[in-house]
């Protein structure tokens, strides 16, 4: 399938609408089959196959996760506003809704007060 940015912005805001797909606290994050029904009802909306639609969140993701970094490198301490790196990538604004989903979640203190 050919990928133009309007379809990847088609794509990535249908799997925004599918949490199962990427959110950890979504109920059913690790329910196979939920993935699975997610996936294939996630390309009949693209109109191709499923391994198309992974290949390419898979392929955003990772090109994501390279601005992402791109941009926290460059706010470092002492370095200036003019010099802070601000992505020009046509898919980083629409996929910033992931941009904390791999934060740890806070600990619980298990650790009863007697």
């Amino acid at each position: 399938m050919e990928w133009d940015n309007e379809k990847v912005l088609e794509l990535i805001e249908c799997y925004k609408n599918k949490t199962v797909l990427w959110f950890p606290k979504d109920p059913k994050y690790y329910n196979k089959v939920a993935k699975s029904d997610a996936w294939e009802d996630l390309a009949k909306q693209m109109k191709t196959t499923t391994d198309e639609c992974k290949k390419k969140m898979i392929s955003l993701n990772a090109s994501f996760r390279r601005e992402k970094a791109r941009v926290k490198n460059s706010q470092r301490t002492g370095s200036g506003t003019d010099e802070v790196y601000e992505s020009s990538w046509f898919a980083f604004k629409s996929l910033a809704f992931i941009m904390d989903k791999d934060n740890p979640r806070p600990t619980l203190n298990t650790v009863s007060k007697n």
